[in-house]
This record gives structure tokens, sequence and C-alpha cells, in this order.
């Protein structure tokens, strides 16, 4: 009996639950029953589970790898000065950030003063080493006009000088005599200083001041003597600071570069602990300092290697540098397309060379400040200058040995250039600017040889590769009796390297 009732009620609380009906007051649950599970059933449950440790390392690791994702996408994709944007078509350019006088990270060289009138009583370019240096030679008939029209300066420039040095001297008086004519000017092209050299000892001198042009005579008995000089770079490389901390003037940092120009490049090369001896003439204006002779012998060891030069005058009446060996130093290209200058401090990392690839063209790119001197790789002429779209004012020069050097973004052409011009190595021809579609102060150099009427692309980067794949020797090796002449020479040159620290 009691059996029957239990089977009453669990038919009438089963049917309560499938009807959805509470019992007691509570909900009524329904119930499921256990099935086996299949082995394919199994595998799939154990790949469904994760451990939340698992789990959480892996969702931090697909954080991280978004995040380097961004950061990539904006160094090499958006960011502005990557070469890998403007591979292809070049870029627009963009804004940049520019300080209060509106130069580039990298400053600008050769800025205008506000007098360059330093008062001292010899030396008119006292001062003045962060301008732009130029000199030639009043001859063959060349008026002071001439000459400094032909150096690029601008008529009304000139108009202003001649006015001031009329009443102390009759300018035809100079013209065609040979003498030396140096002068300095900012990037702009403003006359600045300005030295003739009439004779030895005596000098026609004038600089910018405060109320326009002021001019002096000076004469006074020339001496000259020849010292030796040892420099060790400090920890930021500076030539120029070396040569100061040395006691000696600014301006003997450039006569330094410019005498190893061909070996190594001061201004991208240069590395903390850089030794350099010379020998050198400095010349004197009775008691006072006036300027640097010429640089007998020159020695540098460092990362970038060891070199010698001596100057030696041949038969031709020509000097020249060679290794203590009689062999020629010069080569047919130069390190660099930049003359030695000034950097800002800090800005040494960013000198070297780069690849950069625009419009499937390759080229060196060289970040400079605007108004950095550019010069000519080689002896040649004038190809073409002008505007040239995107690449900005560019100018174009074939040297003798059949390489071509394209210049691009410079600020100004220096001088009175004109396609078919000879050119000289190391020449002065223009400045580092931002010209055309570039943000960014720069010199772009691309180099090709023409033979038999095609062009072959050669290496951005040759300048500054080393080996056999260097630029040719110009010159042959001094032999014969002119060879021990010249070993006779440089013996007490030699010996005053070998005397000097270290």
């Amino acid at each position: 009996m009691a059996t029957g009732r239990r089977k009453t009620t669990r038919r009438t609380a089963g049917l309560r639950a499938w009807l959805g009906l509470q019992t007691s007051g509570r909900p009524a649950l329904r119930t499921t029953k256990n099935r086996r599970m299949t082995e394919e059933q199994r595998q799939k449950a154990a790949k469904a589970y994760v451990d939340p440790v698992e789990r959480k390392t892996r969702n931090r690791t697909v954080a991280l790898l978004m995040l380097l994702a961004v950061v990539n996408l904006y160094v090499f994709v958006w960011r502005e000065g990557t070469s890998v944007l403007e591979l292809g078509a070049p870029r627009a350019a963009a804004i940049v950030e520019h300080d209060e006088r509106g130069h580039g990270p990298l400053g600008a060289f050769a800025e205008t003063p506000e007098s360059a009138c330093s008062g001292d009583p010899v030396r008119i370019f006292e001062g003045l080493h962060d301008q732009i240096h130029q000199a030639t030679t009043l001859d063959k008939g060349r008026t002071l006009r001439l000459a400094l029209l032909e150096l690029g300066v601008a008529a009304t420039e000139i108009d202003a000088l001649e006015a001031a040095l009329r009443p102390t001297i009759d300018l035809g008086l100079v013209a065609g005599t040979g003498a030396p004519l140096r002068l300095a000017s900012d990037r702009r092209g403003a006359i600045l200083a300005l030295e003739i050299e009439q004779s030895e000892g005596r000098l026609l001198q004038a600089c910018r001041g405060g109320n326009g042009m002021t001019v002096r005579a000076i004469q006074h008995p020339p001496v000259s003597d020849v010292v030796a000089v040892h420099l060790e770079l400090g920890s930021d490389a500076d030539l120029r600071a070396a040569v100061v901390e040395a006691g000696e003037r600014p301006e003997l940092a450039d006569r330094i570069a410019a005498a190893l120009a061909f070996e190594v490049d001061l201004v991208a090369d240069a590395r903390p602990r850089d030794r350099i001896d010379l020998v050198i003439e400095r010349r004197f204006l009775g008691k006072q300092f006036h300027r640097y002779g010429s640089l007998l012998a020159v020695r540098f060891r460092g990362e970038a290697g060891r070199f010698v030069a001596f100057r030696f005058q041949t038969g031709n009446g020509q000097a020249a540098y060679f290794d203590a060996e009689g062999k020629p130093v010069r080569r047919t290209l130069l390190r660099s397309p930049l003359a030695f200058h000034a950097l800002q401090p800090g800005a040494r990392a960013m000198m070297p060379p780069s690849v950069e690839v625009v419009a499937g063209r390759s080229g060196a790119l060289y970040r400079r400040p605007e108004g950095a001197p550019v010069v000519a790789l080689g002896d040649g002429v004038v190809r073409s200058l002008g505007e040239q779209g995107d690449a900005g004012l560019v100018l174009e020069l074939a040297h003798e040995d059949g390489t071509v050097a394209r210049y691009a973004h410079l600020s100004r052409i220096v001088g009175d250039l004109r396609p078919g011009q000879p050119v000289r190595q190391g020449d002065l021809v223009a400045l580092a600017g931002h010209s055309g579609k570039t943000a960014t102060d720069r010199v772009r150099l691309e180099l090709w040889r023409e033979e038999h009427g095609d062009a072959a692309v050669l290496d951005p980067l040759l300048l500054a590769a080393g080996g056999d794949r260097r630029p040719a020797v110009v010159g042959a090796p001094l032999k014969g009796t002119t060879l021990e002449r010249f070993k006779l020479e440089i013996a007490p040159w030699q010996k005053a390297l070998r005397e000097t620290r270290g």
C-alpha cells in the first residue's frame, strides 16, 4: 500500500514539473539524463578549455605585438624624414618644428652677426670663422668688381663696398696686380669682411659695422714662423674645439680638414681621442698674428685610419700633398661633397650619409644645417643648374673621370656658375638647404658615370667607401732626384711630427 502511494506521488510531482507548476513554493527544476560522450566530443571539450594563466599570458602577448606594430608604423611610415616613405614617388613637403629664426633641427650655418668688426688691429676676420669664406686673386686684368661678381656677390653689395673704399684707395691700382683677395659673407651673400693683400705686410681691409662699412689700411713688417701642433679630439669629437684648446685659432680646423679631405671627413668620421699632428706656418704683421700660411705636414691617427701628407712643390711650380714614400694623396673625388663646418652640439650622430631612394633613384642623403658649404667633388664643368621640381635647386657637375654628380635641395648657388663653366676640386659651388619637397635641411647627392653614351649608376656611398672601392689616385709618384729632394725636404717635418706628444 505504501509502495503504491510513493509511485502516485512521483507521478504527480513529475506531472507538476512538466506543467511548470510550483511545489512547496519553490520553482520546478528540469532534469536531464547523463549521456556518454563520444571520443570526438571529449577531444573538442579538451581543446575548448584554456588555463586562466595561459589565457592571461596570451592576451598580454597579443597586446604587446599590437603596440609594437603601431610604433613601427609611426617610425617607418607616418613619421617625417624617413627613406621608406620616399620609395617610389617623392612625398609632399610637410611642416616641421623650427626655431624662432625659422631653422630646422640642425640650426643654420653662417648666420648674420650684429657687427662683423671685432676691433682686432690686424685680423679683420676675427670671430667670423662660422661664415662663408672665399678667396681669389686680382690677376689677368680682373677688377675688384669682376672678382666679386665671379664669387657670387650681388651688385648692390659691391656698390656699397666700392663707395666705402674709394676715399682710401684708387681701385684701379689693384686691378690685375695678382693681389690675393679674401672674403667672408653670410649665407645670404652679404659682405661681412674683405681683405686685399696689396703686398707683403700691406693690407686693405673692410668690415661691416653698425653704421655701414668700416675701412682701414694696414702696413707692418711681415714675420713668419713654423710650429708643430698636437691635437687630440675630446668626447664630442669637435676638431675646432680641440684647435682652440691647443691655443690656436679656429680657422686652423678648416685647413686641417682640407688637407685630409681625400682620406677622412672630419665632420662625419671624427671620433673621440682621434689624434692629429701638424706642422704649419704662422704669419704675423709686426707682433700681431695675422693668419696661417702653408700647412706643411699633417698626420691623422684615429678610428677612420692612419694617414700622413706632406706638402711639396713639384717642378711645374704647383704644390701638392704626398705620403712619406712620395705617392700622391689626391684622388679624383673628395671624401664628402661638403666642406668642413661647425655643428650643433649632439648632432654628430646625424652626420654620416645614408642611402635614400626617390622615384626609383638612389642617392646619398647628407643631413646638414642650412648654409653649410657645398663643394665640387672633382675637377670638371658645370653641366646644368636650376629648379627641378621636387628636387628643388639642383646643380650637376661633370667631372674629368666621367663621373657626374647631382646635388639637390640646395638653398642657393655660390659664384657666377653657368653650364660649361669649369670648376676646380674643392671650389665652393653652393650652400645646403631645403628647397623642393623636403621638410628638413639636407643635400642629396647622386653619382653616375657616363661611358660611350650609357649611364651607369654608382653606389651612393662610394665617397665613404674604403679599400679598393675608393676613388682613384690622381698623379704619379715622385721618382729619381725629385724623390730624393722630397725626402730631404720633409725630414725635419717628420721629426717634428714624431716629437709631438703621444
